[in-house]
């Protein structure tokens, strides 16, 4: 269920979807919006109330012009729990997402209980750097992103809709989302989220895929090291976990979470 809600002291719009019943888990989207988590978020929501915020630029969500570094992205987000009422969360977040949920922790780290990062943006090495996926044809990012191109998911990434007024809008929507994600992420992720993760006061989970061509595993590990208490844990997908393992996601979430599937 998709909802908008206004932040005090600002007056913005926020859209924030609710999925399911259980403890709350925050999900914080990738650079492609959230319409490309759907499959680890009807997982989750079978254990968790799965609560998606819609980060600025993306949706109906406001403010995009306000947020000029991950210290602002980190101030919408406190205020989006502070007006649903949310004192203690469990965090995750998939690519961009995922160097949202990690500034975040770090910044409000008694607010976070679980840290959860998912194939998670926010680092840069000299000797692996990450491709430019704002500069790449349809085709060749859906090779980057997906372990099997020709597979369902990566089909459905690129697929045109019957409807042309449908596909005008998915395509405005594709732009929209990587100008959003850009304006944080390009030329290269590195904020200085390094020297900022030993803040973390929650466990966390790093997930990566196991035909992740995007981030290698030399990235996870990188965060693990530099996380007071991490661990990496991998599943049979490209970059696109949130679609291609959404139900060995989960139960590796659940399980991390403590948390029982039906």
């Amino acid at each position: 269920m998709a909802a908008t809600i206004t932040l005090p002291g600002n007056g913005l719009v926020a859209e924030v979807e609710r999925h399911g019943r259980g403890a709350p888990l925050v999900y914080l989207h990738g650079a492609f919006g959230l319409e490309w988590s759907t499959p680890l978020v009807e997982a989750l929501a079978r254990t968790h109330e799965v609560i998606a915020p819609k980060l600025p630029g993306y949706g109906a969500s406001e403010g995009l012009e306000r947020i000029r570094s991950f210290y602002d992205l980190s101030v919408w987000l406190d205020e989006v729990l502070d007006a649903l009422g949310l004192e203690t969360v469990a965090l995750a977040g998939h690519d961009f997402g995922g160097a949202a949920a990690a500034e975040y922790a770090a910044l409000f780290h008694r607010r976070v209980d679980r840290l959860v990062l998912l194939a998670p943006y926010g680092l840069w090495q000299d000797e692996a750097p990450l491709e430019d996926i704002f500069g790449l044809t349809p085709g060749a990012l859906t090779k980057l992103l997906y372990a099997d191109p020709g597979g369902e998911a990566a089909t459905a990434f690129n697929a045109p809709l019957p409807d042309p007024v449908a596909q005008t809008e998915s395509i405005l929507r594709r732009r929209q989302a990587l100008i959003a994600a850009a304006k944080l992420m390009w030329p290269i992720p590195d904020k200085g989220l390094k020297h900022r993760l030993y803040r973390v006061a929650a466990p966390t989970l790093v997930v990566g895929g196991t035909q992740d061509a995007l981030m290698g595993r030399g990235y996870l590990d990188a965060f693990a090291a530099a996380l007071p208490d991490a661990r990496v844990r991998m599943v049979r997908s490209g970059h696109m976990i949130p679609q291609e393992a959404a139900t060995e996601t989960a139960a590796a979430i659940d399980d991390f979470a403590g948390a029982r599937r039906a």
